[in-house]
C-alpha cells in the first residue's frame, strides 16, 4: 500500500488518495471514489480479488483527485458513491462519461435511495450498480460482471425490488433535452406541487406564459405527462436528488 499527501490551504498534511495493488507494466487502474474511507473500504473487499489480474486500486476523497486520475490513460473503471459529487451527482457523472468516453462507470450506494433513484443510476451505468440493499451475492456478480466488461440490465439480472421502476425508464425516451434556465425553474415548481397559477406567481409571469413553457418541456422530452418528464430530467441529471426526495415519482 502506497500513501499520497498533499498539502491543505491550512497547511496540514492530509491524505488525498491511498493506492491498493502493485503497478507494473500493463497495469489497469481502478478509482474507487467516496468521501468516507470505511465505505472504501467495504468497498474493497469485494475488488480486492483483482489486484492479481493486473489491476490497481486508487481510493479517491475528492473531485480535484478524481478528475486527476480519471485522465491517466490506464484507467479503465470507477466506482463512484452515489452521493461523491453532491446534489448534481448525475449531472457531474453525465460530464465525467462524456469526457473519459472509454472508462467504465460503476455507481454504488452505501445507503437506501429512494428506488426510483437507484433504478436511474442503473440505467445510466448500463447496469453497472451495487447498493447495500444487495445481497452478498448480488454484489460480487455484479463486480465480477464490471471486470469481465458485461452489462447487468435485464432479464434476471436485475435485482427483483427494481425491476418495476427500470421497465419504466426503458421506455423513456434517450434524448439529451436541453432546457432553459426558466423551463428548469418550472419544472421544480412542479416538483414542489404547485399548479400553473402558483407557479405564475412565484416567477412572476403569467399563466399563460407558464403554460406555454410546460409544452415546451413536452416537446423538448417527447412526453406528454410530466411524471415522465420528471424521471427523464432526474436521470439526466436536469434535477438533483434533493429534488426527487421532496417529490418521489
Amino acid at each position: 500500500m502506497m500513501i499520497r499527501t498533499t498539502e491543505t490551504a491550512t497547511g496540514n498534511l492530509a491524505t488525498a488518495v491511498i493506492c491498493r495493488g502493485r503497478k507494473g507494466t500493463g497495469t489497469k487502474m481502478v478509482i474507487v471514489a467516496s468521501d468516507n474511507r470505511s465505505i472504501q473500504e467495504w468497498l474493497y473487499c469485494y475488488l480486492e480479488a483483482y489486484t492479481s489480474k493486473g489491476y490497481v486500486f486508487y481510493m479517491i476523497e475528492n473531485e480535484s483527485d478524481f478528475s486527476e486520475y480519471a485522465g491517466k490513460t490506464d484507467t479503465v473503471i470507477a466506482f463512484v458513491e452515489d452521493i461523491f459529487f453532491g446534489k448534481k451527482t448525475l449531472g457531474k457523472l453525465d460530464y465525467y462519461h462524456k469526457v473519459y468516453t472509454k472508462l467504465r462507470f460503476v455507481i454504488f450506494s452505501a445507503s437506501k435511495p429512494p428506488l426510483n433513484l437507484a433504478a436511474s443510476y442503473l440505467r445510466w451505468s448500463n447496469g453497472c450498480y451495487l447498493s447495500l440493499r444487495d445481497g452478498d451475492k448480488e454484489i460480487k456478480e455484479v463486480v465480477d460482471a464490471v471486470f469481465g466488461k458485461r452489462e447487468r440490465t435485464s432479464g434476471s439480472t436485475v435485482p427483483a425490488y427494481m425491476k418495476d421502476f427500470v421497465n419504466e425508464y426503458d421506455h423513456l425516451p434517450d434524448i439529451e433535452p436541453h432546457l432553459t434556465h426558466r423551463e428548469i425553474e418550472i419544472i421544480r415548481c412542479i416538483l414542489e406541487c404547485m399548479t400553473a397559477k402558483e407557479t405564475a406567481s412565484a416567477l412572476m409571469l403569467s399563466v399563460r406564459t407558464v403554460q406555454h413553457h410546460i409544452s415546451n418541456i413536452y416537446y423538448k422530452f417527447r412526453i406528454r405527462n410530466m411524471v415522465g418528464v420528471l424521471k427523464l430530467a432526474l436521470s439526466k441529471g436536469i434535477i438533483s436528488v434533493d429534488d426527487l426526495l421532496a417529490f418521489t415519482v
